[in-house]
C-alpha cells in the first residue's frame, strides 16, 4: 500500500529556555511553516497518485510503499534508517534546505528516489534527486472575477538586500503600482485573500532573489494568478531548472524599468498568456513525473 506522512510538523518542541536549542527552535518554527503553507502545492503535485494518508510511522506495516514530505531531514538519521526497515520503497519529498549546507547523502541513500527544493549545482545531473519548484504558498489563486490589471507591477515582501531596494527605487516612477514591504520574512504578511486580489490586479511582479536562494515563493504565486514574473538571472537558474521558460530576465532592476515601460497592451497580453499556459502544462507534466516514479 502506498502511504503519505507529513513528518514537517513534527519536530520535538525544543526547551526554550536553553541557549544551546537555537538551532533546534528555527527547525521546529520551519516544520510548522512547511506545513501550512506547502500542503496545498504537494497535495496538487500527487495528484495522480492514489495513497493513504498516516499521522505516525507507526501506521507503516511491513512492504509499505511511503511518500514522506519532511524537512530539517539532517538531523533525523536514525529515524530514516528506521523506515528503511520497514517500507518495500521511500520516496522522499525534501522542503527547505535553502542553504544547502548539510550532507544528506545519509539520508538520500535510505530513499529510493528524493525530491527536493532550491536545487544547486549537485543535484541538477542527481540520478537519484530531482530538484521541483517551491511552489505558491497553501490558498494562493487567480480571483477570475478581477478583469482589470490596474497595477503595473506589485512587490509584497521584505526589502533585504540591496537588490530589493534597487528594484523599488528603479520603479517607483511606474504608476500604478502596489508595494507593501515587511521588517522580515513572513512577519506581518498580507492577508492571502487581499494578496490574491493584488496579484490578480497586476501585470508584472518582480522576483528578486531570495536571502540565501535564488528562488523565492514569489514567482509561483505571480504565476498562479496570471501574471508576468521579472526574475534576476543569476547564474541562469532558472534556465536550468526551467529549460525553456518564459520568465522576464534581468541582470539590473534598471532593466526590468526599461521592459514595463516598453510593453504596450497586446505586448503584455501575450506574454501574460504564454506564461499561463507555460505554467498549467509545467504542473501537468510534474503531476505526471511524480505519478510515474511512485508508481512504477
Amino acid at each position: 500500500m502506498i502511504k503519505l506522512f507529513w513528518n514537517t510538523h513534527n519536530e520535538t518542541k525544543p526547551v526554550l529556555e536553553k541557549s544551546n536549542n537555537i538551532d533546534a527552535t528555527s527547525d521546529f518554527g520551519w516544520g510548522i511553516y512547511h506545513k501550512n503553507n506547502s500542503d496545498k502545492w504537494i497535495y496538487n503535485i500527487l495528484s495522480k497518485v492514489s495513497f493513504v494518508k498516516i499521522n505516525s510511522e507507526n501506521d507503516l506495516e511491513t512492504n509499505d510503499i511511503l511518500i514522506i514530505v519532511d524537512s530539517s531531514v539532517e538531523r533525523k538519521k536514525d529515524f530514516y534508517t528506521k523506515l528503511r526497515l520497514i517500507c518495500s520503497k521511500i520516496f522522499l519529498i525534501h522542503l527547505g534546505d535553502e542553504s544547502g549546507i548539510h550532507d544528506l547523502s545519509s539520508i538520500y541513500n535510505n530513499c529510493d528516489f528524493v525530491w527536493r527544493t532550491f536545487c544547486s549545482n549537485k543535484y541538477f545531473s542527481n540520478k537519484k534527486v530531482n530538484c521541483f519548484p517551491l511552489g505558491y504558498k497553501s490558498g494562493t489563486s487567480h480571483k477570475k472575477n478581477i478583469t482589470e490589471r490596474k497595477y503595473k507591477w506589485s512587490f509584497i515582501g521584505t526589502p533585504h538586500k540591496s537588490s530589493r531596494h534597487d528594484l523599488l527605487f528603479q520603479l517607483s516612477m511606474i504608476k500604478p503600482s502596489y508595494s507593501y514591504k515587511t521588517k522580515r520574512f513572513n512577519d506581518q504578511i498580507l492577508e492571502t485573500d487581499e494578496m490574491n486580489s493584488i496579484l490578480s490586479s497586476t501585470e508584472f511582479v518582480p522576483c528578486p532573489n531570495g536571502f540565501v536562494h535564488p528562488e523565492t515563493y514569489r514567482i509561483y504565486e505571480s504565476l498562479e494568478c496570471g501574471c508576468i514574473p521579472i526574475v534576476e538571472n543569476t547564474y541562469q537558474y532558472y534556465d536550468r531548472l526551467f529549460p525553456e521558460n518564459p520568465f522576464l530576465k534581468i541582470n539590473k532592476w534598471k532593466e526590468a524599468k526599461e521592459i514595463i515601460e516598453s510593453y504596450e497592451i497586446s505586448k503584455i497580453k501575450k506574454k501574460r498568456e504564454e506564461c499561463a499556459v507555460w505554467w498549467n502544462e509545467y504542473k501537468k507534466k510534474l503531476q505526471e513525473n511524480f505519478a510515474k516514479k511512485i508508481n512504477s
